[in-house]
């Protein structure tokens, strides 16, 4: 997902901290088990002379219990900053249906109670200027762009929605615009037509059920380029016009990474794999087919490889394996984070995957001298702050010795297995563990919990001794507060004479003493030497 934040635009962006939350885990679950959204078709009007959108909303869904009331997410006028959608209709099948805003969700009143299993169409009528969600702005050249940018429940500031990760639906949007607009959007297009009075009607659709986070439009003046096809799966490229010699260039790398995952992975779930330049905050933004990078990216220098990588990895993990709540958002950048590093690895070689591991790991110690918290960190109310260290970084550590634990074959096994199960789904962490365990017939309850529900790290001071050049004593003392880790811990013993020898002991206890016979004289031991442990090292001392 969000590779990185651009702090310019956070500095200028207060409505970021300044989150709506009026949706809570308990009115989300109520609407859950009540209502299925099963499609969104969203018609949007855009212009140039000012910022106000027209909309009009067609939900289907499904009706999982009888209801009387349907609740919608939905940013209410705000008078001081004149932004906020006015919703002026809502109807059933022509017939009026009565509806309140309020506390930034759209209630609507059913004429009668629903019925079990029912279907329901509803249309929405409305207009506003988007606070957030759709951003209105200048691109780095001064053009007038319109980019969605919903993550993590921002869709809301423009379209009537379920604003959650666990409620997918099938949608398109039928976009009017001024004509020298381009539109690229989720899944295929389906018409462009020039209108009267110079505006252009761009129609995209998209059949495979999405998160609200990753529904989105991109309205610029483009320069397209198709950069061919991987099993039917065309990938394009779309820059602005003025940057276009090196918007392809570093935009070329776009096919190779869909290749590499499909075949390490499954089955690309999308009719399509755009990348676009665009205005969205973050350096990347994962918009299921459709991902979009900050402007600044393009620069001619074809640095972009693992940023196209962490985004094309996300639409396995993240959109078609979607996490249920946001706290379980490892599951999308943990997962984005380390298949970058295993596609650096198979690209670029053992020794650039391991040097990324020890970046990794150098940011996650540093990151929880600051702030001390699980992976799975449920306190977060402000959704921002999980896009962390610990849910990218230490996420993607925990892969890697889970991929460690359990083998190569059995660790891709297992997040094959996963994805076919999950595809075009929600899965919460529970349901990964239990895929690995299927897989790899180990117990991984305790490897889980203290990795992913428990804070910090294994902090280690290590004394070694060396006596008469016949027994190695090595001891191991676990220094962090609090919290014990369970984990194997490898040496590199080197040789006086050159020779070099590897041990591996498990440690359980705070403090564990081991010994081992020796035929010649220790020059120096290395701890963890082919970087498989998320560790902190205090002291290394040999007390001879």
């Amino acid at each position: 997902m969000k590779e990185k934040l651009l702090p310019k635009q956070i500095i200028s962006s207060i409505i970021l901290v300044l989150f709506i939350f009026s949706a809570t885990a308990q009115n989300h679950q109520a609407r859950f088990e009540s209502i299925d959204i099963l499609h969104y078709s969203f018609e949007i009007h855009l212009n140039d002379s000012t910022n106000r959108i027209e909309g009009k909303a067609t939900i289907s869904l499904n009706f999982i219990k009888p209801v009387k009331q349907i609740t919608l997410d939905l940013i209410e006028p705000n008078d001081s900053t004149q932004t906020g959608m006015t919703v002026s209709s809502v109807t059933e099948n022509g017939s009026s249906l009565t509806f309140k805003q309020q506390n930034n969700q759209l209630k609507i009143q059913l004429s009668e109670k629903s019925i079990t299993d029912k279907s329901a169409t509803i249309q929405i009528e409305y207009t506003g200027i988007p606070a957030d969600g759709l951003i209105i702005s200048k691109n780095k050249f001064g053009d007038r762009t319109f980019f969605g940018d919903n993550w993590p429940n921002r869709a809301r500031y423009w379209l009537p929605t379920v604003d959650h990760p666990s409620d997918k639906a099938t949608l398109e949007f039928l976009v009017y615009a001024p004509e020298h607009y381009q539109v690229v959007s989720n899944g295929v297009l389906f018409e462009t037509t020039n209108l009267p009075n110079e505006i252009k009607f761009t129609h995209w659709k998209e059949s495979v059920p999405l998160s609200t986070k990753l529904m989105v439009i991109g309205v610029a003046r483009f320069a397209v380029r198709n950069n061919g096809s991987y099993k039917n799966i065309p990938v394009s490229s779309w820059v602005y016009p003025q940057n276009r010699e090196n918007g392809f260039k570093d935009y070329a790398i776009g096919r190779k990474a869909l290749q590499y995952f499909s075949e390490k992975i499954g089955f690309y779930s999308y009719e399509k794999l755009a990348h676009v330049q665009s205005k969205t905050r973050y350096g990347g933004m994962e918009n299921a087919s459709c991902i979009f990078y900050s402007e600044r990216t393009v620069n001619g220098k074809n640095g972009q490889e693992s940023l196209f990588a962490h985004e094309t990895a996300h639409q396995w993990f993240g959109n078609s394996v979607t996490e249920q709540n946001w706290h379980h958002i490892w599951l999308s950048e943990g997962f984005a984070t380390y298949l970058t590093h295993v596609y650096n690895q198979h690209f670029h070689g053992e020794k650039y995957f391991r040097n990324r591991l020890k970046r990794d790991r150098e940011r996650v110690i540093a990151y929880s001298k600051r702030r001390l918290a699980p992976i799975i960190d449920t306190t977060i109310t402000n959704y921002n702050r999980l896009l962390s260290t610990n849910s990218y970084q230490k996420a993607s550590w925990f892969l890697h010795m889970l991929r460690i634990k359990t083998g190569d074959s059995i660790f891709f096994a297992g997040l094959q297995k996963y994805y076919h199960n999950y595809q075009n789904s929600t899965a919460l962490t529970t349901d990964f563990k239990n895929v690995m365990e299927s897989v790899s017939g180990l117990e991984l309850d305790s490897f889980f919990h203290q990795w992913l529900w428990q804070p910090g790290h294994p902090n280690l001071k290590v004394e070694w001794e060396n006596i008469s050049n016949k027994k190695l004593i090595i001891i191991v003392e676990q220094t962090q507060p609090d919290y014990m880790f369970s984990f194997p811990l490898e040496f590199e013993i080197r040789y006086i004479n050159g020779d070099v020898d590897y041990k591996t002991i498990q440690i359980n206890d705070s403090k564990k003493e081991v010994s081992f016979s020796i035929k010649n004289e220790v020059k120096n031991i290395i701890i963890d030497p082919s970087v498989r442990l998320l560790l902190e090292k205090t002291n290394l001392s040999n007390v001879n």
